[in-house]
């Protein structure tokens, strides 16, 4: 293999890809990328064996074929390089030289035949709006399970069902969904891995395309997210979400309505006394009144009074904390209203009709 590469994008290609090489494998293959010529191009692929992520970029081919070569090596060799163009060559024993005008680096790989099959996902293509799905999963991501026991949990729910989808995570104590309505009549529920979304959201960042395309194989049980030139591929969760619908309550007349960053501010102050054994904060509600505080004895107090909208009955529940700080630093809108109907019963958030955020109460010790 022979190529010749601009030193703009064979470091936009690296930088898109180098995040699925794994920190620590038993494998010693897979903290190599695969380099491989196609047509007019250079396809760049890492993977752990969750994920996969491909790159495609402009390349002069001067010999087709492929190679393997250390991934993060070559991605800190390259940041430091100032030549504009390079030629990257395969040498003998599996070596691939790095070659600008006065420069020249040669690194050893593995043989191209030992690196892991990229499966195909091969089914029906869905185009999806990218600033949608950005918005869907920022508003629901950091609500999976980080606890392995809870497998299913671990990933989020993308249900479609007609033109709506639903975007669901959830770890057992609160609950966000999002819902938007698509054009296209496919029906399923999936789950994703969490770091295959936080991956995603990054390859989004960095997309101008409008749209990303999503492909899922029931065959292989794989699904794979395309944005211009990168593709995503990552094995689905096995396994039966729970039904979500049966614990999100019917919505309440007993609201509070409050200003979003000075209720974000004020929890955000009353967290800092929170530790590990004494984590809730409390609210006391009264007409027209909230007050957010929190009491450690090892510690101290921390009191705030805001000003709200409510005229239901006085009321003192507890939150962890860092469950509200979560949703509210993603709320764009200046004011939210929250539904309260005990100490006992979940919060609820309602954004217009399409965003539905619950949190389990916490005692107050």
């Amino acid at each position: 293999m022979k190529v010749k590469v601009t030193h703009e994008e064979i470091t936009k290609g690296l930088q898109d890809v180098i995040t699925a090489i794994p920190t620590r494998s038993s494998l010693p293959i897979l903290s190599n990328l695969l380099l491989e010529t196609k047509e007019q191009s250079l396809n760049i692929t890492a993977t752990d064996l969750e994920i996969c992520v491909k790159k495609q970029i402009p390349a002069e081919i001067i010999e087709p074929g492929k190679i393997t070569t250390p991934g993060k090596k070559f991605h800190d060799i390259l940041r430091e390089a100032s030549d504009d163009v390079f030629v990257i060559e395969e040498t003998k024993g599996f070596g691939m030289i790095l070659r600008g005008e006065k420069f020249y680096v040669k690194l050893l790989g593995f043989s191209p035949d030992e690196y892991p099959d990229i499966p195909e996902v091969s089914g029906d293509e869905l185009a999806l709006n990218t600033k949608v799905v950005k918005e869907m999963i920022s508003k629901t991501y950091f609500a999976c399970s980080r606890e392995e026991t809870r497998y299913v949990l671990n990933g989020i729910l993308f249900d479609f069902r007609g033109q709506n989808l639903r975007i669901v995570a959830s770890d057992g104590r609160r609950l966000a969904l999002y819902h938007s309505e698509i054009d296209t009549n496919f029906q399923g529920k999936y789950i994703i891995p969490q770091k295959a979304i936080v991956e995603l959201l990054r390859l989004i960042d960095k997309t101008e395309s409008d749209q990303i395309f999503l492909k899922i194989s029931d065959r292989n049980n794989q699904i794979s997210f395309i944005t211009s030139n990168t593709e995503l591929i990552t094995r689905l969760i096995e396994g039966e979400f729970p039904n979500y619908e049966d614990v999100i309550p019917q919505e309440s007349s007993n609201k509070i309505k409050l200003k979003t960053s000075r209720f974000y501010q004020a929890i955000k102050r009353a967290s800092l006394l929170s530790t590990a054994e004494s984590i809730a904060v409390k609210l006391e509600v009264t007409k027209n009144s909230l007050t957010v505080s929190k009491i450690t004895p090892e510690l101290g107090e921390v009191r705030e009074e805001l000003e709200v909208d409510y005229k239901g009955e006085d009321m003192v529940i507890g939150f962890n904390p860092q469950y509200l700080l979560d949703v509210l630093k993603t709320i764009s809108e200046e004011e939210i209203e929250m539904e309260l109907n005990g100490a006992d019963k979940p919060g609820v958030i309602r954004l217009n009709s399409y965003y539905i955020y619950l949190v389990l109460p916490m005692q107050l010790v």
